[in-house]
């Protein structure tokens, strides 16, 4: 697997963190701020620039895509894989939301979007994700189905049975899962002693989150690669230096972890 580090400034929150100042020779950054249309959804025009500014990089290595308003980059890391793959996301939400209106790239519906367009991904493991929150999103997708049906006998669509049986809560069972992995981490699963994000977190350890990374990249056929989101984007309005290290450790050991692949 390539040794690559990918640094995507999206809303500035890397601009005082260190972590990816070491080890120049493999670190690229990529300078998106002054993109429109990008914070929380992504518009075509915005997507289309964006899938630009990386076209040179591999979905190799490791990926870091800044706050979790900007988790659906995944999605454009996950195109460049030309074979058939697993996701793992640890995550405090399940990323699964239908789009509200037209088919607008969000990020609280990538995952979905993934599951629906990328004929290489056949499937995803939800780690850490709030069990409410997940059972709300199939919950909708039900009431969904029965509109679409009016009076009819329940019927449920090809595409939801599609969607639904292949995702699969907790970690892979490697005796069973041969197919090369990919990671998204969000470190909203974290709790927020260990990462300071934008939105509510779990509860998961950063010690434990490493294990199981480290559990997967070991056990799999092919370790593919990894992104990880969940900075605070709003930290330089407020200026509060501690966020700022919290997070800069957090990604340090992250990062520290990911060279042993």
């Amino acid at each position: 697997m390539k040794q690559q580090m990918i640094v995507m400034h999206m809303s500035g929150a890397y601009e005082e963190q260190t972590f990816y100042q070491q080890n120049q020779h493999i670190v690229h950054e990529v300078d998106c701020k002054n993109i429109e249309g990008t914070n929380c959804y992504c518009d075509e025009m915005a997507k289309e620039e964006l899938r630009r500014r990386i076209a040179a990089y591999s979905y190799e290595g490791i990926h870091f895509l800044d706050s979790g308003n900007y988790h659906y980059l995944s999605l454009l890391w996950l195109e460049k894989i030309d074979r058939p793959f697993a996701l793992v996301l640890f995550d405090h939400h399940p990323d699964l939301q239908a789009p509200s209106w037209g088919k607008i790239t969000s990020c609280g519906g990538w995952v979905r979007e993934a599951l629906e367009t990328n004929s290489y991904l056949e499937k995803v493991y939800l780690v850490g994700v709030d069990a409410q929150l997940l059972s709300e999103v199939r919950l909708e997708d039900q009431k969904d189905q029965q509109e679409e049906n009016g009076d009819l006998p329940c019927k449920t669509s090809d595409t939801y049975i599609n969607l639904w049986e292949r995702i699969q809560t907790g970690l892979p069972d490697f005796t069973e899962e041969k197919r090369p992995i990919y990671i998204s981490f969000d470190k909203d699963v974290l709790n927020s002693t260990e990462a300071v994000c934008d939105w509510d977190q779990g509860d998961m350890s950063l010690e434990e989150a490493i294990h199981n990374i480290k559990e997967i990249a070991t056990s799999t056929s092919e370790f593919l690669g990894m992104d990880v989101c969940g900075e605070d984007s709003s930290w330089s309005k407020t200026r509060e230096a501690k966020t700022c290290e919290v997070n800069d450790w957090c990604n340090k050991r992250l990062q520290e972890v990911f060279p042993f692949f």
